[in-house]
């Protein structure tokens, strides 16, 4: 019953719906046929017409001026894109001649340094050799002062009759040729001359006395300094020393000259000068002497060649 009832109701809804469609493609159609009826109209109005054409026109010019606004936005992309590829060309050479650049440099530096390592080595087998080399010559040269010593009817042999110089090559030193001393010492730019042998030995900075300190400095010195020590005190103080050291120097050999220099330099200041008869005397005290003190100072002992002793030493004998 109730089922019965529901039909007639979806019936009607359908119908009703069916209406609506109707309607509404009634007043489509007739909308449609207004606007053909207008739009035929309207073609057949000059003004209209015009209008059209002028609109056509105008819009013929809005895609021409599009087109070429488009071409010139392309063209300008495509100058900035050459100007970009170019820009990277010119980025990537630069970059390119730097990386060459900086390998090359690191080749130099890279060679330089294997030149430097291959130099220092040389120099490095070079000292080696010549400290073996002199190693050797001063063996040899302690075996002949052996032989030199202990044989005494043996002459001078020849390795010991030649000279040693500071500087091979450059001009001899005056005032060291003269006096075996020079203020500036091994900083010279002169070579200095000294013999392997010789019978006459120098011993550096020798005697020491406050006189002689005292008169380099003058301006540290007081008066009373001066009046409590003076010639009289240096004659016997260096007396004193002659008595102290003769002895000693004396059992090497013979003794034929002792001269201290009386010069204030630190070069020269007490030094003292012994000339034995024979060189082999003023070899063996040479040896004898090395690494031994006196008043606390180690000596400094070395062969030197005087050929007159006025001009060499202004000193006390």
């Amino acid at each position: 019953m109730e089922a019965q009832m529901k039909r007639p109701r979806t019936w009607r809804k359908l119908v009703k719906k069916l209406q609506r469609k109707k309607r509404r493609q009634k007043l489509a159609r007739d909308r449609d046929k207004k606007l053909e009826e207008e739009e035929l109209q309207k073609r057949n109005d000059h003004s209209y017409k015009q209008w059209l054409e002028h609109q056509e026109h105008m819009e013929e010019l809005q895609r021409i001026a599009d087109e070429k606004e488009q071409q010139e936005n392309e063209e300008q992309w495509l100058r900035r894109e050459l100007l970009a590829q170019k820009q990277f060309q010119r980025e990537q050479q630069m970059r390119l001649a730097e990386e060459k650049a900086q390998e090359e440099l690191r080749e130099q530096q890279y060679k330089k340094l294997k030149e430097l390592e291959e130099a220092k080595k040389r120099q490095q087998e070079e000292r080696q050799r010549k400290a073996e080399e002199a190693a050797k010559e001063l063996e040899e040269t302690i075996k002949i002062c052996d032989e030199y010593l202990q044989d005494p009817g043996m002459a001078t042999p020849t390795r010991m009759q030649g000279y040693i110089e500071t500087r091979p090559g450059e001009k001899q030193c005056e005032f060291y040729k003269k006096t075996q001393c020079c203020r500036f010492g091994y900083r010279c730019s002169h070579s200095h001359t000294r013999p392997l042998l010789s019978n006459i030995i120098l011993i550096r900075n020798f005697f020491q006395h406050r006189l002689l300190d005292q008169q380099q400095h003058e301006e540290y010195s007081s008066a009373e300094e001066q009046l409590e020590m003076g010639e009289g005190d240096l004659r016997s103080d260096y007396d004193e020393f002659c008595a102290d050291v003769w002895p000693e120097l004396e059992q090497f050999g013979e003794i034929v000259n002792f001269r201290t220099a009386r010069n204030v330099q630190p070069h020269a200041r007490g030094t003292v000068f012994v000339e034995y008869k024979h060189k082999r005397s003023a070899l063996k005290a040479f040896i004898n002497l090395q690494s031994r003190y006196y008043a606390a100072k180690r000596l400094n002992v070395e062969f030197a060649h005087i050929t007159h002793w006025r001009t060499a030493v202004c000193g006390m004998t």
